[in-house]
């Protein structure tokens, strides 16, 4: 984990190390394992910076310094502050390390620190009842069919439009119900487990919808009424939207709706961060905070 912020304290290093191990004992996601560490790396060579280089210097109101300082960096890419919202990761790390030092009996100190107050507008999300009258607008035609394995994709699955997009027959691994998605965001590919209902949906589509809609050799998923060819994205969203309307429903709905939607669902349901985080394919934890506000709300 060497960059800009290396530690000299061989005592610090241990404890980033530690830190790191904890948190992939109590099952974190990898990325999570990876990012959390850099950010405690940060704050423990701040406490170099300011003559702190042993654990028996630290003091509580320590922490809540850091951030005010982090509130005063510009970032070398952005040329700008650093937003509420990225400094909450560095939070998020700061309060797991303390309750790292405290359960495994390294400091009895605690941290005060808050989250800061996100300004982003939240981003809407569709109520069970409402993901229902999704359902109940779709018609029993071959369309029809087609649109309930879409929902199953983008809500059951929470995959992202693109990844729903470029998704292939060989890609639903019906011996584990499974999605292989090879072409994730940064080019990461995952295995998202497929629930019941979505997996009947996606099945009935290929055994009897399916067929009727391809036009010549090809193995993509999702194939356009008419033309017999492969969805593209633009296609694909336009037809969620029309569900949508059908439906009656008034807010601003989308394919990444949908993902949002399953994935407060799942929080709702007591499902963890870390799982939803890797469900979802999200890079790091911190990412599917925001779910946490949701649900709050």
């Amino acid at each position: 984990m060497d960059n800009i912020y290396g530690l000299h304290s061989a005592e610090y290093q241990l404890l980033q190390q530690g830190f790191a191990a904890w948190l992939g004992a109590l099952g974190y996601a990898g990325s999570t394992v990876k990012t959390l560490p850099r950010h405690v790396q940060e704050f423990l060579h701040y406490q170099e910076q300011g003559g702190r280089p042993s654990l028996a210097q630290l003091q509580a109101p320590d922490a809540s310094a850091f951030v005010g300082q982090l509130q005063t960096r510009i970032g070398t890419r952005t040329r700008r502050s650093y937003s509420p919202g990225h400094i909450n990761k560095y939070i998020q790390a700061l309060k797991l390390f303390n309750r790292y030092l405290r359960q495994t009996g390294r400091s009895a100190i605690g941290f005060t620190v808050a989250f800061l107050e996100d300004s982003k507008v939240q981003p809407d999300w569709l109520t069970r009842a409402e993901i229902r009258r999704l359902y109940e607008a779709i018609n029993d035609d071959v369309l029809g069919i087609r649109d309930r394995a879409m929902l199953a994709v983008y809500y059951g699955c929470g995959l992202r439009l693109s990844e729903g997009a470029a998704l292939t027959l060989s890609d639903v691994m019906a011996d584990r119900k499974l999605l292989y998605v090879r072409k994730g965001k940064g080019y990461k590919e995952r295995y998202v487990p497929i629930a019941n209902r979505s997996y009947k949906a996606i099945q009935l589509y290929i055994g009897e919808g399916r067929p009727q809609l391809v036009q010549g050799p090809g193995d993509r998923l999702f194939i356009g009424a008419g033309s017999g060819r492969p969805l593209t994205t633009q296609s694909l969203y336009i037809r969620i939207k029309r569900l949508v309307s059908v439906a009656g429903l008034t807010k601003r709905v989308g394919t990444h709706t949908l993902r949002h939607s399953i994935a407060t669902h799942l929080l709702q349901s007591g499902m963890t961060l870390e799982r939803i985080s890797e469900f979802l394919g999200h890079s790091c934890v911190d990412s599917t905070q925001i779910y946490t506000h949701l649900v709050n709300q």
